[in-house]
């Protein structure tokens, strides 16, 4: 049930959540209505598929965006077989419970450069040559990149610059997310697709534009690595805001 009043709740873990769902158009506009934008002091991050979206109708001051990229395939076949199970998700449908994954990859409602198109809010229609050049410059001026494949660097990275909390909190972070770690919270065991069949090669097809993106944002994480590493940046001087992007000296 919705609430009227904006508030901060606690899971049985402890974990502490703004009462709204900001993963979901209906989610966004019912925050946006209780004042969420206005409430700056009920929460310090965000997490939402709707870029675009969540950032128009929710934030009013400065923020920085930060998210974590995996291979594009890898990401399409993992969601494929959460989404199988997964029926509290909006986007479930329970055809897919009966497909397999090449069903999946030939169907009409296969994921295409989900990435770029978040980052352009062009969900449908036909992509252009340009598009990939602006979600290019999108992540270049606005994003702190992560890796998947790096899960380790990419967490304290994050807790370093954004100031995550303690030593105990960057500790319970690694624990819970990091792959080097045993026990990860958030993964699911699934069918591995083998990269020389049809269907990985359908599916990169169906995503060219996310593998040129997915290429860009490996070379970002190692020049935002390096930047904060020759201290040209970020946490030591504070001078970093919403529009003064990490640039390469």
């Amino acid at each position: 049930l919705q609430s009227n009043e904006l508030r901060v709740v606690e899971s049985e873990d402890g974990r502490r959540y703004v009462n709204v769902d900001v993963t979901t158009p209906e989610g966004i506009a019912h925050a946006a209505q209780l004042g969420f934008a206005a409430s700056p002091a009920l929460t310090d991050v965000m997490f939402t598929p709707l870029l675009v979206d969540g950032a128009g109708a929710l934030l009013n001051r400065n923020g920085r965006l930060f998210s974590v990229f995996r291979h594009p395939v890898l990401r399409v076949v993992s969601n494929f077989y959460y989404l199988q199970n997964a029926i509290w998700e909006p986007t479930y449908d329970e055809v897919f419970a009966t497909w397999t994954i090449d069903d999946y990859a030939k169907s009409e409602v296969v994921e295409s450069n989900w990435m770029v198109r978040s980052l352009l809010n062009k969900m449908v229609g036909r992509m252009e040559p340009s598009d990939i050049l602006v979600a290019k410059e999108t992540l270049k001026q606005k994003c702190l990149v992560g890796l998947i494949d790096d899960m380790e660097g990419t967490i304290r990275r994050f807790h370093d610059y954004f100031g995550f909390g303690s030593d105990d909190s960057l500790d319970c972070a690694l624990q819970n997310f990091s792959r080097k770690q045993s026990g990860s919270s958030n993964s699911h065991n699934h069918p591995q697709l083998d990269p020389t069949s049809e269907t990985w090669a359908l599916l990169s097809k169906k995503n060219q534009l996310d593998l040129e993106l997915f290429t860009y944002a490996k070379q970002l994480f190692v020049e935002q690595g390096q930047w904060l590493k020759e201290g040209r940046r970020w946490i030591e001087t504070k001078k970093f805001h919403h529009n003064d992007p990490p640039r390469n000296p």
